[in-house]
């Protein structure tokens, strides 16, 4: 059976898929903490190796009767559902289908999971992932449709926006899916002055780069999960979003001050590419670079 290596971190391939499976996966995306693959199931009966991440299934298809036959588990996944499998389990399954078996697989790394619980104050080396089968959970189905909508598109929201995502996975885990749960915290504060200036400099910087939280979070020496909670109550936006703010207002001046091609412009502010350019502008100024211009 021919495999397709997807890339758990930018380091290079940690597990592998059957590629007759994937419809379309963030393969060779950069995406850091996180992958996601869209996957056919055409077999009832199949079984899954041990890898080292985490994967969540997320159904985007029939309801369907499932079955973990190495521990003797079923139960029942309506659309939106979600199994969650911790990292180096094996598992053999038998679906009773309703229809096309259609799942989405995000595959977390357990670095994030313990960056996370470390940067709230909890011993990684405590944290157990707890499997499930046939979860509702809202919030899991939101951000794992978000990641299939960031793939669908491209790379619109480009990597910051995927980090900010898996950082918010990663902490909804451990807060409602692990043996160690996560505090709740009170209202945060928000940034100091000297290191929200700090961190919005650093942006400006490095506006043209293809930022990602994790950067950004050093550069005032946070952890990408305390700066993405100060940073929002900060600004009243979450760093992905800012950072498509300062892109436009840059593209605008840019517009505005040089004869350069949109492409170019689109390049200088950071965007992949014009159509994300156009995108952008016209959802936060209503009109198009070129009515702009």
């Amino acid at each position: 059976m021919e495999q397709v290596p997807l890339e758990g971190t930018r380091h290079g391939p940690e597990f592998e898929v059957p590629l007759e499976h994937i419809v379309q996966s963030s393969n060779g995306r950069d995406w850091n903490g996180v992958n996601i693959a869209e996957i056919i199931h055409p077999l009832d009966d199949f079984a899954s190796p041990a890898i080292p991440h985490h994967i969540l299934v997320v159904n985007l298809g029939s309801p369907t009767n499932i079955q973990e036959q190495t521990i003797g588990r079923q139960g029942h996944l309506n659309t939106g559902n979600v199994v969650i499998m911790p990292a180096g389990a094996p598992t053999k399954w038998h679906l009773d289908r309703e229809g096309d078996v259609r799942h989405l697989h995000l595959y977390l790394s357990p670095t994030l999971i313990q960056r996370v619980a470390d940067s709230a104050d909890i011993n990684p080396d405590r944290v157990e992932i707890i499997d499930t089968l046939g979860a509702f959970d809202p919030q899991i189905e939101t951000i794992a449709l978000s990641l299939l909508s960031e793939l669908r598109s491209d790379g619109l929201g480009g990597k910051l926006y995927v980090e900010s995502l898996a950082n918010l996975l990663g902490i909804h885990l451990l807060r409602q899916h692990s043996s160690v749960k996560l505090p709740s915290f009170s209202k945060p504060l928000g940034l100091a002055r000297t290191t929200l200036k700090a961190a919005t400099t650093y942006i400006e910087d490095h506006l043209e780069d293809n930022l990602s939280l994790s950067e950004i979070a050093a550069a005032v020496h946070l952890s990408p999960y305390h700066f993405a909670r100060l940073f929002k109550e900060s600004t009243g936006v979450p760093p992905h979003q800012y950072v498509i703010q300062r892109r436009v207002e840059r593209a605008k001046m840019l517009l505005s001050t040089t004869h350069w091609s949109l492409t170019t412009i689109a390049h200088m502010v950071g965007f992949a590419h014009e159509s994300h350019l156009a995108l952008h502008f016209k959802r936060l100024t209503g009109l198009t670079p070129k009515h702009f211009r």
